[in-house]
């Protein structure tokens, strides 16, 4: 069972919203890709909180894993649209899901024992949440992996949480930007390799995995590190919100799925490349997950 605990909101774009939040993004795929998967959030007691639990009901989510918040609002990030498939965004303060109770998390570490668990930086926002997340973390058995894509957001981490957050992780995702403002990178593959060793050792991390857009991506284990170039454009870019996460939600299956390094990257290229052609980061396609699934299983 994979253990997802995190933000699910609406993105609101100047003429439309839809559904996101990088651990929701991450825990649909997982779910479309056929893996057990637990999401815990929360949602105000509001039309857009009435709107996700019907969601995630459709899509055979748990909806005891959602908590209603009858004090705070269903969260929201105004998306401006810069061009080119470039976002920026505004997130909303003060949310249900920065109030995340402790208790139902605490059961299911105990009792379910997760294969994986994920967690992000912008939960952990509020001391609420960053307790409860850390507590999680020190609660898992030795046995689970803990899957940090770390999500930096404009004014939503300290230095604390990143220092507590990389050193509760096995596996960290990021990408180049995150990795500069960590380590001061310069942004060539020769220093990313120095930067990642460097998180590594000082975090005692197993793996990273460094996404670089148009230029592909980087694995760092401690013995050795594996670069990808982006695959060939058979896909017209539409936008590229949720691309990390669905580079990160392949990229797990492929680790539980005990896939070799080289097999996994070009799988979470081609994967994040299908959700670049549609517009949201979600895959409507019943037919692509299934195209997945096979190659996993190979």
């Amino acid at each position: 069972m994979i253990l997802v605990t995190g933000e699910i909101l609406f993105d609101i774009f100047p003429e439309y919203k839809r559904m996101g939040g990088a651990p929701f993004n991450f825990a649909y795929h997982m779910k479309k890709l056929g893996f057990p998967v637990r999401f815990i959030s929360r949602v105000g007691n509001d039309s857009s909180g009435d709107e996700i639990l019907n969601f995630l009901d459709n899509h055979g989510f748990n909806p005891e894993d959602i908590q209603i918040d009858r004090n705070r609002p269903t969260g929201t990030v105004k998306v401006d649209v810069l061009g080119k498939g470039e976002h920026t965004f505004k997130i909303a303060t003060d949310t249900a899901y920065d109030h995340i109770d402790a208790a139902p998390i605490r059961q299911l570490v105990s009792g379910a024992k997760p294969d994986l668990i994920y967690f992000g930086t912008l939960i952990q926002r509020t001391q609420n949440n960053f307790e409860l997340i850390q507590d999680m973390l020190n609660r898992k058995s030795p046995e689970t992996i803990s899957f940090c894509d770390i999500n930096l957001r404009p004014d939503c981490y300290t230095e604390h949480t990143i220092v507590a957050s990389l050193n509760a992780a096995n596996i960290l995702k990021l990408n180049t930007d995150e990795l500069e403002e960590l380590t001061f990178d310069s942004n060539d593959k020769t220093s990313h390799r120095m930067s990642a060793g460097q998180l590594m050792r000082t975090h005692c991390l197993e793996m990273i995995i460094l996404t670089m857009g148009e230029k592909g991506s980087q694995w760092f284990t401690a013995n050795q590190d594996h670069y990808m170039e982006p695959p060939e454009a058979s896909l017209d870019i539409v936008d590229t919100v949720g691309a990390g996460d669905a580079y990160a939600a392949m990229s797990v299956a492929g680790i539980l799925k005990n896939l070799q390094i080289e097999e996994i990257i070009s799988l979470a290229g081609e994967f994040a490349s299908h959700v670049c052609s549609v517009q949201g980061a979600l895959i409507q396609d019943p037919a692509v997950y299934q195209k997945f699934i096979k190659k996993l299983e190979k």
